[in-house]
């Protein structure tokens, strides 16, 4: 396996450095000082060893696929050198050795306060608390375009008559005339009737299982960018309550049905501004979090006598 791997280095070597070759095997044997593990590239004052590439070919791999392999990491490294030589030589020193510092502070800092809030945020937020910032906050909750909400089910593997029922079904606004006869319970009431127990008992009928995904809020843009809907689709969903419509996409075909449509400028329903509210309140927890964190944080170095702040008007 040595010499395959010797064998794989010394064709990539040869093919990077074919049109120089004699000049540069001279001047690596004269600086490979380890014979064990010799200089196979160089730009400008740093060289690339042998035991570099070790890492890069899979086991198994041919003496022509490995070298292929070391040859294509070799140039890679030469042209990533080239970049950075350049990079150093036309920067500031001292600007770039700033930013590498702050960069230092910032990465130092981040993984500081991520095992902070891994360890102490309680990320679960009572649906008191967000009905609580909710009412205090409508103002904020504004809307800046139009939203619907609808529910929908995927109808792409029914056949044509299921289709058709299922249709019927979502544009429904009243009971069926022999509902009350075929549901009647055994105390001689009758089953509610509403348009998505309709298309229950049409699936359940068909024996088609498919999830029926309920009253889910969305942007008007969003709902017709997805989807491909009626040329009218905006007005109609706007105008007519229990709009039933046909929705398709690369993904499959879907029966929709919009039970709300609010305007720009309406105040925005709790249900739609559920999840931004969770996130106001967890930064809230989370900014709360690392501030006892960096008190309890002072306050030790404090106890400790690590902090020392000396008097700026103190006469040296």
């Amino acid at each position: 396996m040595k010499n395959l791997w010797g064998a794989a280095i010394g064709l990539a070597v040869a093919s990077a450095f074919s049109c120089g070759c004699d000049r540069i095997k001279g001047y690596v044997s004269t600086l490979r000082g380890d014979d064990r593990n010799p200089p196979v590239a160089r730009v400008y004052d740093t060289y690339l060893y042998r035991s570099d590439l070790h890492h890069i070919v899979p086991k198994g791999s041919s003496p022509q696929d490995s070298a292929a392999i070391v040859s294509r990491y070799i140039d890679a490294w030469i042209t990533r050198q080239l970049i950075l030589k350049t990079a150093q030589m036309n920067m500031p020193e001292g600007d770039l050795e700033k930013e590498i510092a702050d960069f230092r502070e910032l990465l130092l800092t981040g993984r500081y306060e991520q095992k902070i809030i891994s360890e102490r945020l309680d990320t679960l937020v009572a649906e008191s608390d967000i009905e609580e910032y909710y009412q205090a906050n409508k103002n904020n909750f504004i809307l800046d375009k139009d939203i619907l909400c609808w529910s929908y089910l995927p109808i792409t593997y029914c056949d044509e008559a299921l289709r058709k029922k299922l249709r019927t079904a979502f544009a429904r606004d009243k009971a069926p005339s022999d509902w009350t006869k075929r549901h009647k319970n055994p105390d001689g009431s009758t089953l509610p009737w509403n348009w998505e127990a309709g298309v229950e008992e049409a699936m359940k009928e068909a024996s088609y299982n498919a999830p029926l995904i309920r009253d889910e809020w969305t942007e008007l843009e969003t709902l017709t960018g997805k989807y491909e809907t009626d040329e009218d689709f905006a007005a109609s969903a706007a105008q007519k309550k229990g709009y039933s419509f046909v929705a398709k996409n690369t993904d499959g075909v879907y029966l929709g049905r919009v039970s709300q449509y609010l305007r720009r400028g309406a105040q925005a329903p709790i249900e739609y501004a559920h999840h931004q509210i969770k996130s106001i309140l967890l930064n809230r927890r989370m900014a709360e979090t690392l501030r006892q964190a960096n008190a309890e944080l002072r306050q030790q170095a404090e106890e400790n006598q690590k902090i020392e702040i000396f008097d700026l008007h103190e006469d040296k």
